[in-house]
């Protein structure tokens, strides 16, 4: 009976200290074969035969549809797509600096009547202009936030800082 409860330990011990040398890939990191690339405000974004450019960022209070603390960012986004892949429109996030990611939202929101919303997917060969309406906490303006398309089909990755977007929303 000891023989096995020592036993037992022994596995324990070893299992628990090869899973702390194995060192997991953090929320950030990509596989190796993902490709990357980057840029900010008003530049175009090129990877993969897709293009993505931010042209203007606008920042709304809430409108009494969402919590209080949290702040509509609405970018206006440029997207060109050369690939055989489509450009999915829920291939976009904002992403912060400490790696909080929001979805887009096309909600119901009172400044709606002047947003274009994009298209479910872009395919081979078309351009779409439009805006993506993210819920976040008013915090997050001052947290670097990117704007972030992400594809898992192409293995790519762009992301777009938005600049300083404020402190506050009145």
């Amino acid at each position: 009976m000891k023989l096995r409860s020592v036993l037992f330990l022994a596995m324990v011990l070893l299992t628990v200290t090869a899973c702390a040398q194995e060192e997991p890939l953090g929320p950030e990191a990509l596989p190796t074969d993902y490709n990357y690339a980057a840029g900010e405000l008003n530049f175009s974004v090129a990877l993969g035969g897709v293009v993505v450019q931010v042209t203007d960022v606008q920042v709304y209070a809430s409108d009494g549809n969402i919590a209080t603390g949290y702040v509509y960012v609405v970018p206006t986004v440029n997207v060109t797509n050369q690939n055989e892949t489509a450009v999915s429109n829920r291939d976009f996030t904002l992403v912060d600096e400490y790696l909080n990611e929001y979805e887009s939202w096309q909600t119901n929101v009172a400044f709606g009547s002047a947003l274009q919303t994009m298209p479910e997917a872009i395919g081979q060969g078309q351009s779409a202009t439009a805006n993506h309406v993210f819920i976040v906490p008013a915090a997050a303006l001052q947290a670097n936030l990117k704007l972030r398309w992400d594809s898992p089909v192409t293995l790519s990755r762009i992301d777009v800082a938005l600049g300083n977007l404020g402190a506050a929303v009145p």
